[in-house]
């Protein structure tokens, strides 16, 4: 009887590394990420050309904007799960225009996005991830500048557009396990293209009179680049 109780423990014993293993590899819990963001953005308008002329590079011009990150998980099985995304990045900047003066580009970049997400879990802390997320960016671009000509005076121009656009963020990144609760994002990269459609603005000219302009629908070739913690 003692035999067959120790013969008993032994196989208990041996088992429970195999029963956790599958325990954290059945892991479904809901997981929520908030971090920094930093979006390379495309379509900025150029340094010397917001003063009402809108050349082909235009919306060439890509900029760094700073702002926050929020996303949560819930997990179908242990690898795949559906994600939503919340991204606000901004970034206000001063700049002379062409012929001196000064000048002001305030941008701001809303995402909300969702879709499928899969995780690769490992015997390891890292866990890679990749996803495809769709919906929708608002892009708001406030551009004014004001000059003093030889003549004496001041001129002003400024334009302002705001638009909500299809978008879709493609990429994934690498999370790291600090407890069973708390994670590292250590970095998440994504291609975050928005559909920009047509649409018109109003520009305010030196002479104070509105000049309506159309912009023609392009896509902006964004990329969205973060990092924060994640909590289950």
């Amino acid at each position: 009887m003692r035999k067959l109780s120790l013969l008993s423990l032994l196989t208990l014993l041996c088992a429970l590394p195999g029963a956790a293993q599958t325990t954290a590899g059945d892991d479904r819990r809901p997981e929520f990420f908030v971090g920094y963001s930093n979006l390379q953005a495309e379509g900025l308008p150029e340094r010397n050309a917001t003063t009402g002329s809108f050349s082909d590079d235009l919306f060439g011009e890509r900029s760094g904007l700073h702002g926050i990150n929020v996303e949560a998980t819930g997990y179908l099985t242990p690898r795949f799960g559906l994600t939503g995304d919340f991204s606000y990045n901004a970034r206000d900047r001063n700049f002379t225009p062409a012929g001196g003066g000064e000048g002001d580009i305030d941008t701001r970049v809303i995402n909300v996005l969702g879709g499928p997400q899969v995780r690769f879990p490992n015997q390891t802390r890292a866990t890679p991830f990749l996803r495809a997320l769709f919906g929708v960016a608002n892009t708001r671009f406030n551009v004014s500048s004001s000059t003093q000509p030889a003549g004496g005076g001041n001129v002003t121009s400024s334009f302002s557009t705001n638009a909500t656009d299809f978008a879709m963020a493609l990429g994934g990144g690498l999370d790291v396990r600090l407890s069973d609760r708390v994670g590292l994002r250590v970095f998440q990269i994504d291609y975050n293209p928005v559909f920009l459609r047509d649409r018109s603005i109003s520009v305010l000219g030196g002479a104070g009179a509105i000049q309506p302009t159309r912009l023609e629908s392009n896509r902006q070739d964004n990329i969205r680049l973060g990092f924060g913690v994640t909590f289950k």
